[in-house]
């Protein structure tokens, strides 16, 4: 079967994951298959083999890798564009809304990138937190049975999920883009039908300017004067048309953020190794050095990563005592939950309770995550 998904993607057997997990949004079905990371569009995407005792062959698109416009020389290498849109890049996780078959019935589902279905983990409640947040807001689910012919692209961000860019509300979910089942062929928010609540990135208009050179670089000038006293915007996704069936979206970041991701004199920086690590764990609940090192290859060629070997092991290790505090922290969060404990009405008396089971040297490390994650950590001056 492996063969075949080779020959059915083009990638090699590398680029191929095997899964088999339950789909806690649809009985707990078991799904089984392999997840491509190859890093273009068809990063992400699955391949079911099997639900339940049914054998089938499903292939779903998922979110693709987005582009830069330019080499690691700055040379830039624009195609044939008809038409752009630019909205707000967002800094959270990737939620994407699919669809598979099973007995003749459609069944609606969610990913993160690397994941056959979003789930919980001591690091991150990805699934609780995305069930909160539709349950509360029914036009996600509007947006889904609008576009039956597509999969969806969504981000979960907000302080409660913290990553770069440090946001001042606890959770929020936009719709990004869609991806047409059969196809992969990709649609911004205005090509979609979408409910008239539905919540998008922010739109930013260009005028006048015609350079394409000139208005990428206008917008990576303009987000880096909004990140001069700390991280408010990792830039914006350009969307291009270029009079083919789809768009091809390209990220536009600001200086300061491309700087924490690229590499300096073949040095790979401290802060997207770390944040690479961290990433890590949204695939996997007990990934390893080698699932870590997977996922530095979609970024960074092996030369680079073999030259950086030290490095990465260190912070590999700092990374796994990172996870394992904030599993503890949240273990104890939790039982202070269970026992009535709400640190969004009273956060003295919930913190009191948690004291208990820390050392009083860690209890701001201890009330950092907590805080974080319930969206009242305040946000603090970037580092420059």
């Amino acid at each position: 079967m492996i063969s075949k998904v080779m020959e059915l993607l083009d990638v090699k057997a590398d680029d191929l994951n095997e899964f088999s997990t339950t789909d806690s949004f649809n009985n707990d079905q078991l799904l089984e298959g392999v997840i491509c990371r190859k890093s273009d569009h068809r990063y992400g995407a699955l391949v079911i083999f099997k639900i339940n005792e049914e054998e089938t062959r499903q292939l779903i698109w998922a979110t693709p890798k987005l582009d830069y416009p330019f080499d690691r020389a700055g040379n830039y290498h624009w195609p044939n564009v008809l038409q752009q849109e630019f909205y707000e890049k967002l800094d959270g996780t990737n939620i994407l809304a699919y669809r598979y078959i099973y007995k003749g019935n459609r069944y609606i589902t969610y990913k993160t990138r690397l994941t056959a279905v979003v789930k919980d983990s001591g690091y991150s409640d990805f699934k609780s937190m995305w069930e909160e947040y539709t349950a509360k807001n029914p036009w996600i689910h509007e947006c889904i049975t609008g576009n039956p012919d597509w999969n969806l692209s969504f981000e979960l961000f907000g302080s409660r999920n913290p990553i770069t860019i440090k946001y001042d509300f606890p959770l929020d979910v936009n719709i990004l883009f869609g991806i047409r089942q059969h196809d992969h062929i990709i649609r911004p928010p205005s090509g979609l039908i979408l409910p008239d609540n539905a919540r998008i990135p922010a739109r930013h208009t260009v005028f006048q300017e015609t350079d394409l050179t000139n208005i990428y670089n206008s917008f990576r000038e303009t987000a880096s004067k909004r990140n001069t006293e700390e991280l408010l915007t990792e830039g914006v996704v350009m969307y291009a048309h270029t009079g083919e069936p789809s768009w091809r979206m390209f990220k536009c970041k600001p200086e300061e953020i491309e700087k924490i991701h690229w590499t300096t004199y073949g040095v790979i920086p401290r802060n997207s190794l770390f944040t690479t690590g961290m990433n890590v764990f949204e695939s996997s609940d007990n990934p390893t050095i080698d699932n870590f090192i997977e996922l530095l290859k979609e970024e960074y060629p092996q030369d680079l990563i073999t030259k950086n070997t030290f490095k990465i092991q260190k912070i590999w290790g700092e990374v796994c005592i990172r996870i394992e505090f904030i599993k503890t922290v949240n273990n104890v969060w939790k039982l202070a939950i269970e026992k009535g404990f709400d640190v969004t009405k009273d956060k003295r008396e919930t913190m009191r309770f948690v004291s208990q089971y820390f050392p009083k040297s860690i209890m701001s490390k201890v009330g950092e995550v907590i805080l974080k994650q319930a969206g009242l950590m305040k946000k603090r001056p970037a580092s420059r």
